[in-house]
């Protein structure tokens, strides 16, 4: 099974550029071994089932308090989860299949 989880990440009161707090929940993604993708407003990533989805979230979460040695006081985390048990589709399927969409929509 793939879940597919979306994650926001803001420290809040440590201006308007972040990346450098933000760095460190990549860091943790990377740790876990998980595959995912940066975006400019968020980080998707894959995990095996849901237990472990929190676990990378929360680590991620912990990872910006952590990595800024006390630096962010305050963090919003915000978790999606796409729990789908029916077919198994990661990140890269459920993008190919809204590309196809798009492209026979085109056509018509």
């Amino acid at each position: 099974m793939v879940v597919v989880v979306e994650l926001s990440i803001i420290p809040l009161g440590e201006g308007p550029s972040v990346g450098r707090y933000l760095a460190h929940a990549v860091r943790a993604l990377e740790g876990f071994g998980v595959k995912f993708e940066v975006t400019p407003m968020s980080t998707v990533f894959e995990a095996e089932d849901v237990e472990g989805a929190f676990e990378v979230a929360k680590a991620a979460h912990e990872a910006v308090f952590l990595g800024t040695d006390g630096k962010v006081k305050r963090v919003i985390t915000t978790v999606k989860v796409d729990d789908r048990r029916d077919v198994e589709k990661g990140m890269e399927e459920k993008v190919r299949s809204m590309m196809e969409a798009v492209e026979a929509e085109e056509q018509d």
